[in-house]
Formats: C-alpha cells, structure tokens, sequence
C-alpha cells in the first residue's frame, strides 16, 4: 500500500511540472512543441511502466519459485502436442519385374501428373484427396487386396478403370476417388500422359524361345483390331459386363489333331481377366482365347493361377502363355529411337505445352525411365505379344 501511495505522488508531482513547463514554453514562444510533451509524457510512462514491471517482476518471481518447487510443472506440460502425420496406405497388385523401391517413383510419378490434370479440369473428385504420406502395399491377388480394403488395413486401391467400374458396380460400399473427365477435349500434355504415364497396355506373356508362338498370337491380334473383332469383344465382353452383364464362358474350340497351347489366366483383373467363383473362366479373356484358337488352328487349354505365380507357371513349362502381362507400346516405341529423334520429339512436346506442363513430363521423366516401362511386368527372359486391351490406372477407396 505504502508503495501504491508513493508511486501516485510521483506521478502527481512529474505532471504538476509537465504542466508547468507547458506555461514556461507557452510564455517564452506561445506554443507548447508536442516533442516537449511527448517527452514529458514518454518520462512519466517509463516511470509509472517501471514501478508495475517492478511490482509484476516480483510478483512473477514468487510465482517461478512456487512453480518450481512443484514436481509436476515440467517442460513437457506446457508445450503444444506435435500435429499427427497422416499416412494412408495403398494397395497395388505386385508387378513381376518391379521392386517396391521402383514402384514407389512410379507413385510419385502418377502424383506429378494428376497434379496438372486435376488444375486443367481433367479430374473429377469424389472425394478432396488428403493431405500426408502414401504407403504402397503389396498383394498378389486382387481378391487379397479388396478383403484388405473392406477390413480397413489399406485406404486405398490402386487399380484399372473398367476393373474399378467393375468393382464399383458390385460393391455398394466402394467408389472412385477421382475419375478421369474424357468427354472434355485432351490437350496435348493430357494425351501424353493419360496414354502413356497412366496407362498400361495388356499382351500375352511367352518365355523367350517362344518368338514362333509370339508371332502367331500377335497377327492374330493384328487381324482381330483391323476387321473389328476385337473392339466388338471389348464391347460384348467388358463394356456391357460393366454395365450389369453377366460374363459368360465361351467353349474353346477342338480342332482334331491340331497342336494344344496351355494359357495363363488369373481373375485378377475382372472383366478383362474374369475368373467365377467356382473357378471356371468366362467373358472377355474366353472369348479372345477362342478366336485365336480359331486363326491360328492350335487348341487353346485353360488353365487358372495367382497373378503373382503368372511368371513362375510360364518359366516352369506349366504353361506357353500368360493372358496378360502389362506393358506399354508407346513405352517400346520410344525406346527404339536415337538420341536426336528424342530431341526432336521434345522440341515438339515444348512447343505444344505450357512450360509447367513441360518441365512436369522432364520431371516424370527423372522418376521414371519411360524406356524401361514397357518391361515393368516382364521377367527377364520373358517376350510379349502386340497389346490387344489397353486401360488407365485409377484409385478406389471405401466411401
């Protein structure tokens, strides 16, 4: 109190002369400069700031030596809790000729390019993707990896478009993360990614040795794209299965004495790959086995394994043929050019794209060898037809 009284004397006493050097000023110059207040004003805060700090200090000095003496006031109480890092997990079908440390770029690669896609408007999102690191996890069916999904262990799927409608289409609990827009007009970095970076093109499988067989396949293929046959399969076979069809075994033809090839199929990838639950094959892959049967005058078997034992079936004399191996023929194509066509193709690439679009397909590049893309499911010692399918890869997750 006493302190109280003293500090409002002096306060009482430095405005008494403030007021009186104010007289002073205004007699000598009839006008009282502000920089004379101001000062005089500056003074008396110091003093009166000076008296509370003094009077808060100790006061807070008593409060340190409470605390202090109190075990339970430690550092760690006072500071903010860290912020959590959000890490979802991806589910993605083992490749055959990929390490996960490789996939992982291919990862990063596909983020680089949806980046760009969705600012064009070539995205549409169910879902605002979330923010944090991704984590690829590996199954070798596609059955191990949607159980996976339902029970919560991974938040996402890594898949193809018409193997995402299809799953979609009878899981009312599932849906696409994002879907690509391909009614809008695709501009020239669009083209090149959305048939290239983001999607595979799918061939048949052979072990090297095998070219004789390969060439077969692959003119048969040639022929079945250039009369029609083949768009009319996908249409009949997965199109409609994706609209509510049913896929439907088609009976292999038996051609008397002729030569018998054993082919790979899997289920993996219904209904391109369709495989019912009693283990029979059906639609798509059946009925393109069939019409290759018949062009090229052999038997076709059938004979079912794990996506993931596709190379050890082929490399073991189990089987001739795989169904499907994933590949990329633009991957190919651009392999076989020399260094100054490359350069030309990027002169062409650079004149039609914006510079962010540019400098994103030479980063893709950096993380990915596009050479090397073609081969991402092919074995050493592994050849493959001409594609016959070819589909964009698209995430599903649980809604």
């Amino acid at each position: 109190m006493k302190k109280l009284i003293s500090i409002t004397l002096v306060l009482t006493m430095i405005l008494t002369m403030c007021a009186c050097g104010a007289k002073k000023d205004d007699t000598n110059s009839g006008v009282a400069t502000s920089e004379a207040v101001s000062n005089e004003a500056v003074s008396s805060e110091e003093v009166a700031t000076e008296a509370a700090s003094s009077e808060e200090a100790s006061s807070e000095e008593a409060a340190t030596e409470t605390a202090s003496n109190d075990d339970t006031a430690t550092a760690e109480q006072t500071e903010a809790p860290a912020e959590e890092t959000t890490v979802q997990k991806v589910g993605v079908l083992t490749m055959l000729n990929v390490t996960e440390e490789e996939m992982e770029q291919y990862r990063i690669a596909e983020i680089l390019a949806l980046n760009i896609l969705g600012e064009e408007g070539y995205l549409e999102r169910n879902v605002e993707p979330v923010k944090g690191e991704k984590k690829l996890v590996f199954y070798d069916t596609l059955d191990s990896m949607l159980m996976a999904l339902n029970a919560g262990d991974i938040d996402l799927m890594t898949i193809y478009d018409k193997v995402g409608q299809y799953l979609c289409a009878t899981n009312d609990d599932l849906e696409f993360l994002f879907a690509f827009d391909l009614e809008k007009e695709q501009n020239r970095f669009a083209k090149v990614v959305l048939s290239g970076h983001l999607s595979n093109d799918f061939a048949f499988l052979m072990m090297e040795g095998n070219e004789a067989l390969r060439d077969e396949f692959s003119n048969a293929i040639i022929d079945m794209k250039t009369d029609g046959t083949m768009d009319k399969l996908i249409n009949e076979q997965i199109d409609a299965v994706v609209n509510g069809g049913e896929a439907k075994p088609v009976a292999m033809p038996t051609i008397a004495g002729a030569e018998t090839v054993k082919v790979a199929v899997t289920g993996s990838l219904p209904p391109m790959d369709y495989v019912a639950a009693d283990g029979t094959p059906a639609g798509f892959n059946t009925a393109v086995l069939a019409e290759i049967s018949q062009r090229i005058g052999k038997n076709i078997e059938i004979v079912v394994v794990d996506s993931i034992g596709r190379s050890t079936a082929l490399s073991s004399g189990t089987v001739d043929a795989v169904f499907w191996t994933r590949t990329s023929e633009k991957s190919a194509n651009f392999s076989k050019k020399s260094d100054e066509e490359k350069v030309e193709l990027d002169e062409r690439l650079k004149s039609n794209m914006t510079e962010e679009e540019f400098e994103t397909i030479l980063k893709i590049r950096e993380t990915i060898p596009f050479d090397e893309y073609k081969s991402i499911d092919m074995p050493e010692g592994t050849i493959s037809t001409v594609p016959y399918y070819s589909d964009m890869i698209v995430t599903v997750h649980k809604k």
